[in-house]
C-alpha cells in the first residue's frame, strides 16, 4: 500500500469525524446555554450528517482524489 493512500483516507475519515463532532458540540453548548435541550443538538447532529454527505459528493462523486 504506498503511503499517499492511506494518508488520503485517513484525511478523509478526520474530516467526516470532526464536521459531525463540531456541529453536535456546537448544538449541545447551545442548548446548555439557552436551556433548550435536546433540540439544538439534534439539530446540530442533523447538520453534522449533511456536511459529511456533502464532503463525500465533493470528493468521490466530483471526481476529486480520495
Amino acid at each position: 500500500m504506498k503511503k499517499e493512500n492511506w494518508t488520503d483516507y485517513l484525511q478523509i475519515g478526520l474530516e467526516l469525524s470532526v464536521s459531525v463532532l463540531a456541529f453536535l458540540a456546537a448544538g449541545y453548548f447551545l442548548d446548555f446555554k439557552l436551556g433548550t435541550k435536546p433540540f439544538l443538538t439534534l439539530g446540530g447532529a442533523f447538520l453534522g450528517i449533511s456536511s459529511v454527505f456533502y464532503l463525500l459528493w465533493k470528493r468521490f462523486l466530483r471526481g476529486g482524489k480520495p
